[in-house]
């Protein structure tokens, strides 16, 4: 899948009324070998800054998700596992200037939720996906 089709499931799926979250994690099921619904359940509680309390955006949460699942499970491998979200975090702060959902959303700086989902599906692309030239 290439990046302009994966932003296009992503808006599907956001359109039926999945959290931020769960848009991205199940933008990825493709490559992380989780059935949508299975991946949507287990990242339900993501949304809204983790169960709307507004704290990690849902897009960060959902990194770690793919990234967990993309990654090495073992004791010894979740230092890598913390590095690689680090890294894939980066962008998102770098645009945003934060990670957190009350500070996207706030006055200061009010960032569209659909916005923020497409920067994270893209990022992610970014990431663990090549497209064919």
């Amino acid at each position: 899948m290439n990046k302009e089709e994966r932003l296009k499931k992503a808006e599907s799926i956001r359109r039926q009324g999945y959290n931020c979250a769960q848009t991205v994690a199940m933008a990825f099921a493709d490559l992380t070998g989780i059935d949508e619904e299975t991946t949507a359940r287990a990242t339900a509680g993501f949304g809204g800054g983790i169960g709307g309390m507004q704290e990690v955006c849902g897009v960060v949460s959902a990194f770690a998700f793919v990234a967990g699942m993309l990654g090495d499970a073992s004791p010894k491998g979740k230092a890598e596992t913390y590095r690689t979200v680090r890294e894939i975090a980066a962008p998102f702060k770098e645009a945003n200037g934060c990670l957190l959902c009350r500070e996207l959303k706030g006055k200061e700086h009010p960032v569209p939720c659909d916005e923020l989902i497409m920067q994270g599906v893209g990022i992610l692309h970014d990431r663990y996906c090549k497209d064919e030239a």
